[in-house]
């Protein structure tokens, strides 16, 4: 029995070249073609960590914002704490001022009644009541009635501290004198009546007189010196200057005018030693 050769059809030997080409062409096929290049994964690392910094610098500057908001109200709650503080002081220690200057006015009037007492059971009563009552109105220590001017002086109205565009304790003192030439015979400022011992002086932005301060704006009443009033006083002339220059706000009227009693603080005399005959001061 012979074995039978296996012969190849033509068909099968011409397919054999395109086996093979197809063969070969799948195995050069590029299984990376579609893959990211280095190009590409090292922009997307790069945009990784620019999201990640981008992160990290906002959680900072949120941490340092929420730090200072923090700071600022704990700044901002102990400046009120210590504002209410100090405002509760000065509440109280008006209150004691007040209360003080109640018993003063009390005491004052006791005086006075216990003066007139005094005056009229004495023959020469009326005469040293005449001449108390002449040292009085020249000293300030009692009130005064009558027609007279009022002068109202106030800040610019863009002025700033420390600027010269407000009022000064040297410009009340100008325009009072300016008031005591014109004729006046009594001056009060804000209420505080002027005597010998007066003063008009600024303690920081603050003017004092009678060693209270004042608020503004500052109102001088003014009795007598009506002429202080007329077209050409140097009165008008000293407010428009100020006015001019420094821009003040000024107004001057006359009227009926009431000023209250003056505190005239006592003197203070040298007296003798008694050990070795000299003078000291009191």
């Amino acid at each position: 029995m012979t074995r039978a050769a296996h012969v190849l059809e033509p068909s099968d030997s011409d397919d054999v070249p395109g086996l093979l080409e197809k063969f070969l062409s799948d195995i050069a096929v590029d299984e990376y073609a579609d893959a990211p290049t280095r190009d590409v994964l090292s922009g997307q690392r790069a945009d990784r960590a620019s999201t990640w910094i981008g992160l990290v610098v906002a959680a900072l500057v949120g941490l340092v914002i929420a730090g200072a908001l923090l700071n600022t109200r704990l700044s901002t709650d102990e400046r009120l704490a210590t504002r209410s503080v100090l405002a509760e002081r000065v509440h109280s220690l008006s209150a004691a001022v007040a209360s003080r200057q109640s018993a003063v006015d009390q005491q004052a009037a006791e005086v006075q009644a216990l003066q007139d007492q005094l005056l009229a059971a004495s023959d020469a009563g009326p005469a040293r009541a005449a001449a108390i009552a002449s040292l009085s109105t020249q000293t300030g220590t009692e009130q005064l009635f009558g027609p007279g001017v009022v002068v109202t002086i106030d800040d610019a109205p863009d002025a700033s501290v420390g600027s010269l565009n407000r009022v000064l304790d040297r410009d009340l003192q100008d325009i009072v004198n300016t008031l005591w030439r014109e004729g006046a015979v009594g001056l009060a400022i804000n209420e505080q009546r002027l005597t010998g011992t007066t003063a008009i002086r600024a303690a920081g932005e603050a003017i004092l007189v009678n060693y209270q301060p004042l608020n503004r704006p500052y109102v001088i009443t003014s009795v007598g010196g009506l002429q202080a009033t007329a077209g050409g006083s140097g009165l008008n002339g000293l407010l428009t200057s100020l006015s001019t220059d420094y821009g003040l706000v000024t107004d001057v009227h006359s009227a009926d005018v009431a000023l209250p009693a003056g505190d005239l603080r006592g003197s203070r005399y040298a007296s003798t030693s008694a050990t070795d005959g000299g003078e000291v001061g009191q």
